[in-house]
């Protein structure tokens, strides 16, 4: 599968998700997404892998769920198997015993029991290959964090503003994970995003050429380059205190949707 074909508007995404045949609206499906993205976020620091490796399993885990439904696979065990998949991906591979252990940990506050790991070591990787056909192998990711690196890098001459810039762009474009995103809009489309915001937040101010409008450079225009910072900010906006209706039931066992109170 192409790249291309991962892309789609937001309507798309909110009215076409399979999880509305099962009665999970566009709300629900959103407060799980911000959800098993938070938990990824985490689990990935606990495993101590690169950025980029829990990028990647974010994609993987919401490119997952535009091709399943949530009220058909715990978004959990799913989340853990794309953390595992994007370990191996990125070149930061982790034992599967290490990633469900810490996971639970994330999830429960505890060590899982002996039981309980050998339940879902046999879901994680049987349920890897079944991933992996949804993914139709496609597992290739690329993220914005580079594009917005080497453009500050390029036009940003003070050491002390380039370092500003570039940390409040980098901690918008990791909560931007947190939505859609990423299944709307090109990783160099993301980065203008949030070297604008960063830029607003800082007072860094960004350089023009004077021949053409700076976000061109990262194939964006002004309409999709507004879109994405709308988008971004609504993130800080929600309440994620939803009630949760449906209870997953996985086909790899160990059923229930992930909850996860609200934080940074």
């Amino acid at each position: 599968m192409g790249e291309r074909s991962w892309y789609m508007t937001r309507e798309e995404i909110e009215v076409k998700s399979p999880s509305r045949v099962d009665g999970i609206d566009s709300e629900q499906e959103s407060f799980q997404r911000w959800s098993y993205s938070t938990f990824l976020q985490e689990l990935g620091q606990r495993l101590h892998n690169p950025q980029k490796s829990i990028a990647t399993s974010i994609v993987l885990c919401q490119r997952f769920f535009t091709r399943e439904s949530l009220a058909k696979n715990d978004p959990k065990t799913i989340s853990i198997i794309c953390m595992f998949i994007a370990g191996k991906v990125e070149g930061s591979p982790r034992p599967v015993d290490d990633v469900i252990a810490k996971g639970c940990r994330v999830l429960h506050g505890k060590e899982p029991s002996t039981e309980m790991c050998a339940r879902l070591k046999g879901a994680v990787l049987t349920g890897e290959k079944f991933v992996l056909s949804t993914l139709r192998f496609d597992v290739e990711i690329e993220h914005p964090y580079e594009p917005a690196l080497h453009w500050v890098r390029r036009w940003i001459k003070v050491e002390m503003d380039a370092k500003r810039l570039y940390q409040a762009a980098w901690n918008f474009l990791n909560d931007g994970l947190r939505s859609s995103l990423c299944l709307q809009f090109r990783p160099s489309q993301i980065a203008a995003a949030a070297l604008y915001l960063g830029s607003r937040m800082t007072n860094v101010k960004i350089p023009c050429d004077g021949e053409k409008d700076w976000w061109l450079e990262f194939h964006v225009t002004k309409r999709q380059l507004c879109d994405i910072c709308n988008q971004t900010l609504e993130i800080y906006q929600q309440d994620f205190l939803i009630p949760v209706k449906h209870e997953a039931k996985s086909k790899f066992g160990d059923g229930g949707l992930l909850r996860l109170e609200p934080g940074r």
